[in-house]
């Protein structure tokens, strides 16, 4: 709005001699009831404007709320109260909803041309807009309109919404806003980041690795155990905890992941509490955690069990104890692992290689994964092919992810539709 400053305005009005208006200088003011002026406008407050009619000679004032608009004669437009010649109100959504998996949501929408009555229709039913006023505003994409917000109660399924809107010149809806709302399913996940190794090579990332994940997934609706540095009595309290709450309740998704050492023996893997020394293979499959024995708690025991698991392991560095072994199969990374019905596995990299843990914040892989965990409405399939991808072109190929996968039905873990 172009104002003139109160301390201008006061000093004129003390020293200025105001001269008629003059063909070519003229203002135009509109009144909110479509009357037209042609005026010199000389002061503009926040509650008022004066002006000088071109026959008169003292100033008049008129307030901000009889006002539509203002055009000055440098063609610039104050829009005040906007009005519009068609008359019945025009509406337009600002919110962009298509799915939700809570029962409330807040929808935003403009309504052009002095609203006097507004109503929201939901699946049929008529109900008023709470709102204190018809305030106009200059916000874009409701510039000179009435922005109104509504919070809306949802039932379960599909959702129709409108916007009524009415004046003296008739009544004006909006097109129909369709909502799916599903409630949201239980989802659990176990993760591990193991660094500090008290034998063998510390790791950087898998402490800030797993956190990162824990994060991401709370705000993707899991209820997140969460282990740092786990020794082999927190680390199998975690797994029974883990296991014996996917048993006990229906969750839609169970997830595990894991970042540290992962060692394979004899073609099983095996992950590393960080306390652990072992002195041979078979010592190794006794003090480690098996992950088998994980997805053995994952497993469903009812086969009609809607259930997704995901294990997710980026674990394939080299084996940390090897040298100190009397016998070792030196064999390189993990060992590959059969999905059981309703299982996605992944890797961080392809059987018999081992991974980077990186230079950064986080190792390629889980760094890759956290990005595409925020991409809206990606099938669980597209999330780990947009990580292999790209750990690929960041490693030059010296680092292939890879996924064993037996899904029986798709999910989306990031819903927006």
């Amino acid at each position: 709005m172009k104002h003139i400053f109160t301390l201008f305005a006061l000093t004129c009005s003390a020293l200025c001699h105001w001269e008629p208006a003059v063909a070519g200088d003229a203002d135009t003011l509109y009144l909110r009831t479509r009357e037209k002026k042609v005026v010199e406008i000389k002061e503009v407050y926040p509650d008022q404007v004066k002006y000088k009619s071109a026959n008169g000679k003292g100033l008049v004032t008129v307030p901000v709320r009889d006002i539509a608009e203002i055009v000055y004669n440098n063609g610039i437009k104050d829009v005040f109260n906007a009005f519009h010649a068609a008359g019945k109100p025009e509406i337009k959504w600002l919110s962009n909803i298509a799915y939700s998996d809570k029962p409330e949501v807040r929808l935003s929408a403009c309504v052009a041309n002095e609203p006097e009555k507004i109503q929201i229709e939901v699946n049929g039913a008529l109900a008023p807009v709470a709102t204190r006023s018809f305030k106009t505003v200059k916000e874009e994409g409701c510039s000179g309109g009435v922005q109104i917000s509504q919070q809306i109660a949802l039932k379960e399924g599909k959702n129709n919404i409108r916007l009524i809107a009415s004046n003296g010149s008739g009544a004006g809806q909006s097109e129909t806003l369709s909502i799916l709302y599903e409630k949201a399913k239980k989802r659990i996940a176990l993760v591990v980041g193991n660094s500090k190794y008290q034998s063998g090579s510390k790791l950087q990332n898998p402490e800030n690795d797993a956190k990162a994940i824990s994060q991401k997934l709370t705000g993707l609706g899991f209820t997140v155990i969460e282990r740092i540095d786990a020794n082999q009595g927190d680390l199998r309290a975690a797994v029974a905890q883990f296991g014996s709450s996917v048993q006990s309740q229906d969750f839609e998704v169970a997830l595990f992941y894991y970042a540290g050492h992962g060692i394979q023996v004899a073609g099983k893997n095996y992950l590393m509490p960080v306390d652990i020394s072992p002195q041979s293979e078979m010592e190794l499959k006794v003090l480690a955690v098996a992950a088998d024995e994980i997805l053995d708690q994952m497993s469903a025991s009812d086969e009609n069990s809607q259930r997704t698991n995901i294990m997710i392991l980026d674990a394939c560095r080299d084996n940390p104890l090897s040298r100190t072994w009397t016998r070792s199969s030196g064999t390189k990374g993990l060992a590959s692992m059969s999905a059981p019905p309703g299982t996605l596995i992944t890797f961080s990299t392809k059987p018999g290689s081992t991974a980077l843990d990186g230079d950064g914040k986080n190792s390629p892989y889980t760094s890759e994964l956290l990005k595409a965990l925020d991409v809206p409405d990606l099938r669980l399939e597209d999330i780990f092919r947009t990580v292999r991808v790209r750990v690929m072109e960041l490693t030059n190929r010296q680092q292939i992810p890879m996924e064993n996968s037996l899904l029986t039905r798709e999910l989306i873990l990031n819903r927006t539709r």
